[in-house]
């Protein structure tokens, strides 16, 4: 018996020296994440959005500080993975749209009171298929649909509520897209116009183009990466420090310039690229070497984002956080979903940029 008590003492002493940061959220059991080897280094504070699974099921998104502080804003019964936020203009409102839920329907949008916490569930329209939501410069909330069925054609126009709307260059897949702006909890179309009918056609609204945030904006925080020529000097280096790189994805080396120095990290081929483990990361001195504390699984997506002096390699389920001037670790957080810097009113999308291209 006292040998027993001492070895659960001796556990007990070693998993209490083995808590995370007071920054970090908490690791579900079957995410392996190797704990920091140093302290994180003090940096500025900042403000994250994370999306984080919410038991028994459904999703919470959170605002989290990174002094560990976490504000729950809105739950809903959809899984993480098919959300997409925006932004009003000042700040104070927002929109969690179920993007997964739409391929079986018209789906939903919540809209979020930033202020007082409240949400309410508010189903899109139903013709045509939501292709975005986001808001306008007052703030109101604007949806965005491609219509391709159930449609009165006519030679070279369609025939829609007694307007004959031109069919672009008589695409055999052409169809409509439509812009509804909520007004006192209905759907109001404003605006129809006829498209090719791919996936890009909500972008032929005009409606687009005066949206301040949307849910196909592009993240301002976010780093382009160039992919490496085979045999590049730089793909030879990453091929000599990193021969087994855990996975067999085909893709290639990819550069991020920060200024924090040079990242680099595996890019999957194809039509929609991602950046994925291994990363490594050049020092001062030239050695390229994991990130410190970064511990992502061997096939895990990496998103790279930098604001001010602070870079933040957010994975499926985990986030980093890094101080560019030292390349140390500034907060680890774990068992979260598409985490990404809390924008600023200042930050969105000015009146006049394209959700398209998401310019700022």
């Amino acid at each position: 018996m006292v040998r027993t008590s001492s070895l659960v003492s001796a556990l007990l002493l070693v998993s209490a020296c083995q808590k995370p940061p007071e920054s970090s959220l908490a690791v579900p059991a079957a995410v392996p994440v190797a704990a920091p080897v140093a302290a994180p280094v003090k940096v500025a504070p900042f403000s994250l959005s994370v999306l984080q699974d919410a038991a028994p099921s459904g999703c919470t998104w959170l605002r989290l500080e990174s002094d560990g502080r976490r504000r729950a804003l809105v739950t809903v019964d959809a899984a993480c993975d098919g959300l997409q936020l925006a932004w009003s203009p000042d700040g104070k409102h927002a929109a969690v749209r179920d993007a997964a839920g739409s391929a079986r329907g018209p789906g939903r949008v919540w809209t979020v009171d930033l202020t007082s916490g409240q949400g309410a569930a508010q189903l899109l329209p139903e013709e045509g298929l939501t292709g975005a939501v986001g808001f306008d410069s007052v703030g109101r909330l604007v949806a965005l649909t491609a219509h391709t069925g159930e449609l009165v054609r006519r030679d070279d126009v369609f025939l829609f509520e007694g307007r004959r709307i031109p069919i672009p260059e008589l695409d055999e897949g052409a169809g409509l897209a439509h812009a509804y702006r909520l007004d006192a909890g209905a759907w109001k179309r404003i605006e129809t116009v006829a498209t090719r009918g791919d996936a890009d056609a909500v972008f032929a609204l005009a409606t687009t183009e005066m949206l301040v945030s949307s849910t196909v904006a592009g993240d301002l925080d976010a780093l382009v990466a160039q992919g490496l020529d085979e045999g590049s000097q730089d793909a030879v280096r990453l091929d000599a420090v990193v021969p087994d790189r855990g996975h067999d994805v085909f893709g290639g080396w990819a550069r991020v310039e920060s200024r924090g120095g040079p990242l680099f990290a595996w890019q999957t081929a194809g039509e929609q690229t991602a950046l994925m483990m291994p990363v490594r990361w050049e020092a001062e001195d030239g050695h390229l070497g994991e990130p410190e504390g970064l511990a992502l699984h061997a096939r895990s997506t990496v998103r790279v984002l930098a604001r001010g002096d602070l870079l933040m390699l957010a994975g499926e389920t985990q986030a980093r956080v890094y101080d560019l001037g030292s390349r140390r670790l500034a907060a680890s957080f774990d068992g979260i979903r598409s985490a990404r810097f809390w924008p600023e009113p200042s930050s969105l999308v000015p009146h006049g940029a394209t959700a398209a291209t998401g310019q700022r």
